[in-house]
C-alpha cells in the first residue's frame, strides 16, 4: 500500500531493513497540530506524511525521480556531525598522552594530538558557520530540542566545546597555571556547560510533560547531555586547583553540583535504555551505536569523580585523604562496569552485522565513547602506577585508531553521496 500522499509503490526501510511504517501514527493532522503548538515531539507541523515518516528515522525507495539531494536523511543537515568534533578532539588528547609512554612516539603522538584538536576546533566553527547560514538555529532549533528523536542530538555542540577545553588541558598541562589560559578555559566551561545545563533542562522538562514520548524514543543520544555535564565538573574542578583563592571555593561547589547532576542523571538515562532493551521487544533495535555511547557518561564519570575529589581539599581539610580513596574505589567501579558494557556493546554489534557498519552522523558516537575509556585508563594506570591498566590502554587506544579511520572512511562517503542527485519522496 502506498504512503498516504505518495503516488507509487514505496517501500519504507530503517536502518537498512524493510519495515510498515505506523501511518496511522504518522498521518494524524490533528494529533500532530496540537504537538506543534505545544511544541514537542513534532520535527515539522503541516509536512507531507513521507517526510514525516522520514523525519523520524525511515527512508523510501521507490522509482520516483527527483534530482534533488537526498532529503529523507539530510546528511550534511544533521547536529550529530557535531560529534566528529568531540571524537576528534578527544583523539587528539588519547595520541597527546601517548597511552603505554613509548618513547618512539612521544613526539609524532604530540604533533598528531595537536593536529587533531586543531581539526576540531576548525570543524566546530565550520558546523556552526553551517548551522547560521542555514538558518537552523533559532525557533525551530528550539522546536527541535524537545524532539525525543533530535533534542539530545543538538548536546554535541555544547559537547564539543567542552571537549575542546578538556583536550586543551590535557595536552597543555600547565595552560591554567598562567591568567591567559585559566581564563580561556574557564570562558570555554562557562559557555559550554552553562548551554548543556540549559539543554538538559528544556529536553528533559519536555520529556517529563509530554505523553508521547514512546520506549522506541529512547536511544543513545540521550546520554549526551549528561556527558556535557560531567565534563563541565571536570574542567570546574581544574579550574577550581589552578585558580585564584578567592573563586576555588566556589568553583569546586559548582564542580561537585555538576557531578551529582550530571550523575544521576546519567544513572536514571541508563535506566529508562535498560528497560527499553529488557521489556520492550518490539523496540529492542536501539542500533549499535547506542551502545557504544553509554560508554561516554561511564568514562567521563569516571574522570570527573577522580579529578573533583583530588581538589576536596580547597574545601574537605582534614578528611580529605578520605575523600580520595572513596572517589578513587568509585571511579574504580566506573571503570570497571565500562568493561563489562564494551563486552555487551561488542555482542550486540557482531549481531547487528552489515547493518553496523552503515555510516551516518551519529556513527562519530562509535569515536568519543572508546576515546573517553582509553583516557580514563591512562588518568588511572598512572594515578595507581599500574602496568596493566597502561597495557590496557595501548589497546584501547589501538582500537580507536581503527574506529576513527572507518568513520573517517564513511564520513567521506557520506559527504560525496549527500551531493549527488538520488531518489526519494516527491512533495
Amino acid at each position: 500500500m502506498d504512503p498516504p500522499g505518495t503516488s507509487c509503490q514505496i517501500p519504507w526501510e530503517h536502518g537498512g531493513a524493510l519495515h510498515p511504517p505506523d501511518l496511522a501514527r504518522a498521518h494524524a493532522p490533528e494529533r500532530e497540530d496540537v504537538h506543534a503548538h505545544q511544541h514537542r515531539r513534532v520535527f515539522r507541523p503541516h509536512v507531507a506524511p513521507g517526510r514525516l515518516l522520514a523525519s523520524r528515522g525511515w527512508a523510501a525507495r521507490s522509482n520516483c525521480t527527483n534530482t534533488e539531494p537526498k532529503l529523507t536523511t539530510r546528511t550534511l543537515d544533521d547536529p550529530a556531525w557535531f560529534g566528529a568534533v568531540m571524537g576528534t578532539g578527544a583523539v587528539g588528547a588519547v595520541a597527546a598522552n601517548n597511552p603505554g609512554g613509548i618513547e618512539a612516539f612521544a613526539v609524532p603522538g604530540r604533533v598528531l594530538g595537536l593536529l587533531l584538536l586543531g581539526m576540531a576546533i576548525v570543524g566546530f566553527f565550520l558546523l556552526i558557520g553551517r548551522d547560521i547560514r542555514l538558518k537552523r538555529i533559532g525557533k525551530p532549533t528550539l522546536v527541535n530540542l524537545k524532539a525525543p528523536l533530535s533534542g539530545p542530538a543538538f548536546a554535541t555542540i555544547p559537547g564539543g566545546i567542552n571537549v575542546i577545553g578538556a583536550s586543551l588541558i590535557l595536552i597543555f598541562p600547565d595552560l591554567t597555571q598562567s591568567t591567559p589560559g585559566w581564563i580561556l578555559i574557564a570562558v570555554i566551561t562557562a559557555v559550554g556547560t552553562s548551554a548543556g545545563l540549559w539543554l538538559t533542562v528544556v529536553f528533559f522538562a519536555a520529556a517529563f510533560e509530554d505523553s508521547d514520548f514512546d520506549a522506541e524514543d529512547i536511544s543513545g543520544t540521550w546520554f549526551i547531555p549528561e556527558t556535557v555535564i560531567l565534563l563541565g565538573a571536570l574542567l570546574t574542578a581544574e579550574l577550581a586547583v589552578a585558580g585564584p583563592k578567592s573563586v576555588s571555593g566556589t568553583l569546586i561547589v559548582v564542580a561537585m553540583a555538576l557531578l551529582g547532576s550530571g550523575g544521576l542523571l546519567f544513572a536514571l538515562t541508563a535506566a529508562l535504555l535498560v528497560n527499553r532493551l529488557v521489556l520492550h521487544a518490539q523496540s529492542q533495535q536501539v542500533g549499535a551505536a547506542a551502545m557504544w555511547i553509554m560508554m561516554s557518561p561511564l568514562s567521563v564519570a569516571g574522570l570527573a569523580v577522580h579529578k573533583v575529589a583530588g581538589a576536596g581539599w580547597i574545601l574537605s581539610g582534614d578528611w580529605d585523604p578520605a575523600v580520595q580513596a572513596g572517589a578513587d574505589l568509585m571511579a574504580a567501579a566506573l571503570w570497571g562496569f565500562a568493561l563489562w558494557w564494551i563486552a555487551a556493546a561488542s555482542v550486540v554489534t557482531r549481531h547487528a552485522g552489515r547493518e553496523a557498519l552503515q555510516f551516518h552522523p551519529s556513527a562519530w558516537g562509535y569515536v568519543f565513547p572508546p576515546a573517553a575509556m582509553t583516557l580514563a585508563t591512562l588518568s588511572l594506570a598512572r594515578h595507581w602506577d599500574s602496568d596493566l591498566m597502561e597495557l590496557m590502554a595501548i589497546l584501547f587506544g589501538i582500537s580507536l585508531l581503527a574506529i576513527t579511520a572507518a568513520t573517517v572512511v564513511g564520513s567521506i562517503k557520506a559527504i560525496r553521496s549527500a551531493h549527488q542527485p538520488t531518489d526519494t519522496v516527491p512533495g
